[in-house]
């Protein structure tokens, strides 16, 4: 019995000592490693093959690589791991065209930029004219290179107060009554694209927007909600108004099962999809 014993007090004493070597081994690794990750930057920095020598701009289509680069402050010959990602970053976002910025390092000797632009989704007339995109920040009202006749035709927001007198593009306008117009549009447009080329303007109105349509500036009153549904509607009314009103002047579709219309007569109200009779 006493072999066995002695056999099974020496294998516990290895096994105590193989986890004390284990510890040591990891304290070891843990240490080299933060050496490295202390070491490894300054070694990288100390580098002459990491100098910055391009410069891969993605993402482009209104702005040019140029405008990107003057604004980035990026000097060819930077070392490429002192280059401050998010400093440039802030710098290229802070141009009005210019929403989102995506750095990458690209060893040994680039940097790579996706850039996400913005876009117009309709104009605003403040102290002077504007773009304005779906996040409600002012743009510039020149035609950029890139943009298309189609991407101009957009209505004109009026009749927004608080804004302010004096704005410069880039600017974001907070206003609930605007973004609740720029909300309505957006959806409005991926609704029905078609129809919203008859809209000339879209002014706020309480629970709901104004709209005017190009041709006779007929005044569309309409509710902010179920955009598409509410534009159907309005599509089916439009056929009826001309035929049964000779000189409309506003169609107000705020009201549950009618449309009321309004001209140089007493308003009249429309049932939906129904006869029409006095409001």
């Amino acid at each position: 019995m006493a072999v066995p014993r002695e056999g099974g007090k020496a294998a516990g004493v290895w096994r105590g000592g193989r986890c004390r070597l284990g510890y040591l081994v990891l304290v070891v690794l843990a240490g080299a490693l933060l050496w490295a990750g202390l070491k490894l930057p300054r070694l990288f920095a100390a580098a002459p093959e990491f100098r910055l020598q391009a410069l891969e701009v993605k993402g482009l289509r209104l702005l040019r690589g140029q405008e990107i680069l003057a604004a980035s402050g990026l000097e060819e010959g930077q070392n490429l791991f002192l280059v401050d990602l998010a400093g440039v970053a802030a710098r290229v976002e802070a141009l009005p065209w210019v929403r989102k910025v995506y750095l990458e390092r690209r060893p040994p000797d680039r940097l790579r930029l996706q850039v996400e632009e913005r876009r117009r989704l309709a104009w605003i007339k403040l102290d002077q004219l504007y773009g304005i995109d779906e996040s409600g920040v002012l743009l510039p009202a020149e035609k950029m290179p890139g943009e298309t006749r189609a991407e101009l035709d957009l209505p004109l927001l009026t009749g927004f107060e608080g804004l302010g007198d004096r704005r410069t593009p880039g600017d974001r306008l907070v206003s609930p009554a605007l973004r609740q117009a720029l909300e309505w549009w957006r959806q409005a447009r991926r609704a029905d694209p078609e129809f919203c080329l008859n809209i000339s303007e879209i002014q706020p109105l309480g629970g709901g927007v104004r709209l005017l349509l190009v041709g006779d500036g007929l005044e569309v009153r309409v509710p902010v909600d179920r955009v598409g549904e509410r534009l159907n509607i309005l599509k089916d009314m439009m056929q009826r108004i001309y035929r049964e009103f000779p000189e409309p002047a506003y169609l107000d579709l705020r009201f549950a099962g009618q449309a009321v219309v309004g001209g140089k007569a007493a308003p009249q109200s429309l049932a939906k999809g129904g006869e029409h009779g006095a409001g």
